[in-house]
């Protein structure tokens, strides 16, 4: 097997592939994604913005990772003052995701009106009612495409597991259903 897999990955890689940019983020709507908010900076110059491609690096040290857009608003915040808040939202925050999508033209700190916020260690804003937090520092800065990967050392983490995550696929807000797998 590990030698197939060697084999695979000497494989040219295909610049230009066989679909358009369009169809691309038209099948990628329909796979299921944790809808967050990325912050940044303090007040009066905080920023965020909502996003559902993030995820955890590592246990040992304390890393996740979150991919952010260079074109959205809170990019060159983070760039610059290297901290970021990964804030995982709950079903109740749809509308709060809304808000930080710029959907609704807002830039900025106007969008912190709504929610609870805190500073944790680095002094991003976490949402006080966020099924959980991480506080981070970037330790790293990836360049991929449209998007720039942020990897962030967790300095701080807040956990709030009363209740259910929001995701989101197939181009809306969604509540995941938990089956038992002991039936």
């Amino acid at each position: 097997m590990t030698n197939a897999i060697l084999r695979a990955s000497h494989m040219p890689i295909q610049e230009t592939p066989p679909f358009s940019a369009g169809e691309f983020r038209s099948a990628m709507r329909n796979v299921p994604g944790t809808v967050s908010i990325v912050t940044t900076g303090t007040r009066p110059g905080r920023h965020g913005l909502t996003l559902t491609s993030g995820c955890s690096l590592s246990t040992e040290p304390s890393r996740v990772l979150v991919c952010v857009n260079k074109n959205a608003g809170a990019h060159d915040m983070i760039k610059e003052s290297r901290v970021f808040c990964w804030n995982i939202l709950a079903a109740h925050h749809a509308g709060l995701a809304q808000t930080f999508s710029g959907q609704d033209g807002s830039k900025g700190d106007v969008r912190f009106t709504e929610g609870l916020w805190q500073a944790l260690a680095t002094g991003a804003p976490s949402l006080i009612e966020a099924i959980c937090s991480f506080d981070c520092r970037v330790v790293e800065a990836h360049d991929a495409g449209s998007h720039t990967i942020f990897v962030g050392a967790v300095l701080a983490q807040t956990m709030n597991t009363d209740s259910e995550p929001l995701v989101y696929v197939k181009g809306t807000f969604a509540v995941p259903q938990v089956h038992d797998s002991r039936h």
